[in-house]
């Protein structure tokens, strides 16, 4: 019997990792170096190569380390709700839209998304992208409907900046959030998982921050690699300004955070010293 594909509704993230393309070159450069660059220390075990088996080998650290990256956020998602492809630069998430035990599917969409933000800040690359909702085929290695459409579009041609942007349809969806049996540090944890711009709505990848153990490594991090892709973009206009405004986001969540986000994790205690820490790793203007 002939197999029938049949449409369900589900979430779409498409996410597209910015100045990929650079990246690309440098992961090619780096294998053809290392096929030319044969290193015949025997006690080398990371880098030696039998001799009769070199010809084969192009190898590049930097794109295993990319691939591992993607493999150790994404291997954080329950295969029971989620699937994920990755293509190049792009990583493309679904999940259907489930209520279980007071927690929701599309909150933990937003909350792995983060999480996949921060890894990759680690090693210096940044996201952007977008999510929608609607009907969705999502088998194998097959991914078919609008809403991949729209969140393509949403991240090529509106995000703009290193963000994920979230459509209508899937803003209306999360709304539906179960109010019954929310403690209210979780309900506000989801409320405050969504910014504003204008007509634009787009997710808070530093929420994070409540998932986190080391909660000024976290801030250390965005502000060493923020600071570093400004540093390096200063003479480059148009990808300046991305991460100036990346860097204005984040002086705006330590605002909140040290002023009131913190004192509502009763996970975590606030004392002045480390409110003090957090404040001054704010990117200055000069940055």
């Amino acid at each position: 019997m002939e197999e029938r594909f049949r449409y369900t509704y589900r979430a779409v993230a498409f996410l597209d990792v910015l100045g990929f393309e650079n990246k690309l070159i440098d992961f090619e450069k780096e294998a053809f170096s290392y096929h030319e660059n044969q290193i015949e220390d025997e006690n080398d075990e990371e880098n030696f190569i039998e001799k009769q088996e070199y010809e084969k080998v192009y190898y590049s650290k930097k794109a295993n380390e990319f691939i591992d990256i993607f493999n150790s956020a994404i291997s954080k998602l329950d295969k029971e709700k989620f699937r994920y492809f990755l293509f190049s630069d792009n990583i493309c998430i679904t999940v259907e839209n489930i209520n279980s035990n007071g927690e929701k599917s599309l909150i933990e969409l937003l909350l792995i998304i983060s999480e996949l933000y921060y890894e990759f800040v680690q090693q210096g690359y940044f996201l952007r992208g977008g999510i929608d909702y609607g009907l969705f085929i999502d088998k194998s290695s097959i991914a078919l409907g609008i809403p991949l459409v729209e969140a393509y579009k949403l991240e090529s041609k509106h995000a703009v900046f290193p963000r994920i942007l979230l459509s209508s349809n899937f803003i209306k969806q999360l709304e539906e959030y179960p109010s019954e049996g929310v403690h209210e540090f979780t309900s506000f944890l989801a409320s405050s998982l969504v910014q504003r711009s204008c007509e634009i709505q787009y997710l808070n990848v530093f929420n994070h921050i409540f998932k986190v153990e080391d909660k000024e490594n976290f801030f250390e991090r965005y502000n060493h690699n923020i600071c570093q892709n400004l540093s390096k973009s200063k003479h480059t206009e148009n990808i300046f300004l991305k991460y100036r405004w990346l860097a204005d986001e984040f002086n705006s969540f330590i605002e909140s955070y040290t002023t009131k986000l913190a004192y509502m994790d009763e996970n975590h205690e606030v004392t002045d010293e480390f409110i003090n820490n957090v404040k001054q790793l704010t990117i200055q203007n000069g940055q």
